[in-house]
């Protein structure tokens, strides 16, 4: 006479399928993202085992960048698809976790979440947040887990340059002024100006992009939105600082290179 199943079998079943999902998920994680590029790397030089050298035959017309790229773009779309895969077992596996009986009529005040479902939390936490600490550890971003790069860049140069536009007040003597307020371009900002002004320098189309500035601060001060003095031009300027730790020449950048110069536009003009 066979011994009946243990009554807790079918949570031992649940505990041991989920502890399984999240090692395949950790394990396919920690393999996309630092073993396998490294293996593509090692390939790539001819320095890994001769049948993965033998995988990478185009080293003359593809750089390495192109293979890890078209690596990432397959392991983001895995490590989508697996994820999709494991929240759904588990929500399957806590969903059928509930007992018939008299549980129901009890008060909610004794009813506590049952292990199941507490190992579907944490299985889903241990996804997002091993997701999100695998990319800050690598600095890298894999969709929709990310290091939050914003601001976050490790400045590897002695110096540091930015695109700053000053208005000519007169020409002889020259008399200039940063346009550092956000009140003299609103609703452009000293944050997201110069990013545009550097779109516009690689698209050959410079000039437009101060002109509008000139007209927008023109518009701006005529209707009493600051109070800055009229202008007979607008210059925009790459200014270049040596790193100070106490940021003591902020005002005083090391070098001034002046990439153009525009009049206001004539009334009824183009």
């Amino acid at each position: 006479m066979t011994s009946p199943m243990p009554k807790d079998h079918p949570s031992h079943a649940r505990l041991f399928w989920t502890a399984a999902l999240v090692t395949v998920a950790v394990m396919w994680v920690v393999f996309a993202y630092s073993v396998a590029p490294e293996m593509i790397a090692k390939a790539y030089r001819g320095e890994s085992l001769s049948i993965f050298n033998r995988l990478i035959a185009g080293q003359a017309n593809h750089p390495l960048t192109e293979y890890l790229a078209d690596w990432s773009r397959l392991a983001n779309k895995v490590s989508f698809g697996l994820g999709v895969l494991v929240a759904g077992v588990l929500l399957a596996l806590g969903l059928g976790s509930g007992e018939p009986g008299s549980a129901a009529l009890e008060s909610s005040s004794a009813i506590a979440i049952s292990r199941p479902r507490l190992l579907l939390v944490y299985g889903l936490g241990a996804i997002i947040f091993g997701g999100a600490l695998a990319d800050l550890v690598r600095d890298t971003e894999h969709w929709p887990f990310s290091q939050y790069p914003m601001f976050s860049e490790i400045q590897q140069s002695k110096t540091y340059s930015m695109l700053r536009l000053y208005g000519v007040v007169e020409r002889s003597p020259l008399i200039e002024v940063p346009l550092d307020s956000n009140l003299y371009l609103q609703p452009f900002d000293n944050s997201r100006l110069p990013p545009a002004l550097q779109h516009a320098l690689r698209e050959n189309r410079l000039d437009e992009g101060v002109t509008d500035c000139l007209t927008r601060y023109e518009t701006l001060r005529r209707a009493k939105r600051h109070d800055g003095p009229p202008l007979v031009a607008m210059r925009l300027y790459r200014l270049t600082w040596t790193l100070d730790p106490s940021a003591s020449n902020v005002d005083r950048p090391d070098r001034k290179e002046l990439l153009t110069e525009v009049p206001p536009r004539r009334e009824g003009g183009d």
